[in-house]
């Protein structure tokens, strides 16, 4: 093989490996800027980022990304190991904890989410957890705990112990516009008040979209003998185009549509 051709095949074999490249950051306990700047870099480098905590670590996050949010917007590829560490808020102004951005995948395993204070969690990606905890949470704004406009994959996970108001609009611990895969997930100890007649809420799921579930428990999600409208409810509620498949407890799904016509909405 000529010389030429050797050394352009070369080029071709060393920017690919640098495309496809994996990298992998640790982080120390408590290093809030460390974190922030590695979802910054992993976000500006081609190919699959790891960021890996440390093993049962703290990291409390006071300033925001950008106004309402806490971490940066995951943009590309990233994995998130939380190594059973705690990521929480305590912010001056209402915020949300986590976004991953339109087109981006993000992996998180092992980790607890707590104390947004204007929700949780948005996603417009794809967002996998495994045994990851989304708790203590509350809204001011925005219209849940966990938004989902994309695909959200969740395994041995659990959303709880979070507090949520049925203002003018729609609200639910869960607002699912998307897709949502959740098995042996739980769903319980959250709160929502307001009890607007023509506004839907769901201390579970508000479901607009597709939601598949095998193993979902559905529990403590209203104050025991609450009289609620009927666009409240507890468990799965479904509204719009919003389908549920899978398996949960008798009685944990309801079809809102007809609820709503009556409402006007």
């Amino acid at each position: 093989m000529p010389a030429s051709r050797t050394l352009l095949l070369l080029v071709l074999i060393t920017g690919l490996c640098a495309c496809t490249r994996q990298a992998t950051v640790e982080i120390a306990n408590n290093d809030v800027e460390g974190l922030v700047r590695a979802i910054e870099q992993a976000n500006a480098s081609p190919g699959h980022t790891t960021i890996r905590l440390a093993r049962r670590g703290l990291y409390v996050l006071t300033q925001e990304s950008r106004e309402g949010l806490l971490l940066p917007v995951v943009s590309d590829r990233l994995t998130l190991e939380g190594n059973h560490a705690e990521v929480r808020g305590y912010s001056a102004r209402p915020a949300s904890l986590l976004e991953v951005g339109e087109g981006a995948q993000l992996r998180v395993y092992d980790l607890v989410l707590a104390e947004g204070t204007d929700g949780a969690v948005r996603n417009f990606g794809e967002l996998t957890l495994h045994n990851v905890s989304i708790v203590d949470s509350s809204v001011r704004q925005a219209s849940a705990i966990v938004l989902n406009h994309g695909l959200i994959t969740a395994r041995d996970s659990e959303i709880a112990h979070n507090l949520l108001f049925a203002g003018r609009r729609d609200a639910g611990t869960v607002l699912n516009y998307g897709q949502m895969v959740l098995e042996a997930t739980r769903v319980h100890g959250n709160r929502v008040l307001g009890t607007y007649e023509a506004v839907a809420a769901a201390g579970g799921i508000l479901n607009f979209g597709t939601l598949r579930a095998r193993g979902l428990a559905l529990e403590d999600n209203a104050e025991p003998g609450e009289v609620r409208p009927s666009l409240h409810f507890e468990g799965v509620l479904n509204l719009g185009n919003g389908v549920f498949e899978g398996e949960t407890a008798p009685g944990a799904v309801r079809d809102g549509r007809q609820a709503a016509v009556l409402a006007g909405l």
